[in-house]
């Protein structure tokens, strides 16, 4: 009979062992960036969203403005409890405050005004503030040296808020309106 044979080759359990853990480490870093690509997907497409949002509600703005003259028109362009007629009845009609996004602008097809409802949109809210601003060419009531003419330009200013996991985000867009006409 011949003796052990040392000769023989393989692993021994601490090499197995080793590799798996090497193996682990690696799915494990692979596992965490797609998970990180899917959440900057997601809060991509969140961002997106309340870019929409904010863009709708200045178009929205500008419709009362621009197409419905009779009902609302430049009057209307304010803050409930702004834009006072020679009655002392305020005109504004968009909410003050941050507000949740509803799906359905409500009767008056006006985002972001009292009658809107519907479910909340995947919770996201808006603040709408609109504010006069002092034309110093023709002034009005809210110019540091104050005039008799009527206020023609109004700053109008939408933020969207979000969350990106728990991370509150915010989109902004501004803009100013005019209530000039071409006189001929």
């Amino acid at each position: 009979m011949k003796g052990n044979n040392k000769t023989e080759a393989g692993f021994s359990y601490i090499d197995v062992m080793v590799a798996m853990v090497i193996l682990l480490v690696g799915v494990l870093a692979l596992m965490s960036a797609i998970s990180a690509a899917i959440l900057q997907s997601r809060g991509q497409e969140r961002q997106l969203t309340a870019k929409q949002i904010a863009s709708s509600t200045i178009e929205s703005i500008m419709s009362v403005k621009e197409t419905d003259p009779v009902r609302f028109g430049w009057k209307a362009v304010g803050n409930v409890g702004t834009n006072p007629d020679a009655n002392g009845v305020d005109q504004g009609v968009f909410l003050n405050g941050e507000q949740p996004v509803l799906s359905d602008p409500g009767v008056d097809e006006v985002i972001g005004t009292g009658d809107d409802s519907g479910q909340q949109v995947g919770g996201f809210t808006r603040e709408i503030t609109i504010r006069d601003e002092c034309d110093p060419e023709r002034p009005s009531l809210n110019c540091a040296v104050p005039g008799d003419l009527p206020v023609r330009i109004r700053r109008v200013e939408v933020k969207v808020n979000f969350y990106i996991g728990a991370i509150r985000q915010q989109e902004r867009i501004a803009t100013v309106l005019t209530d000039y006409s071409i006189i001929q």
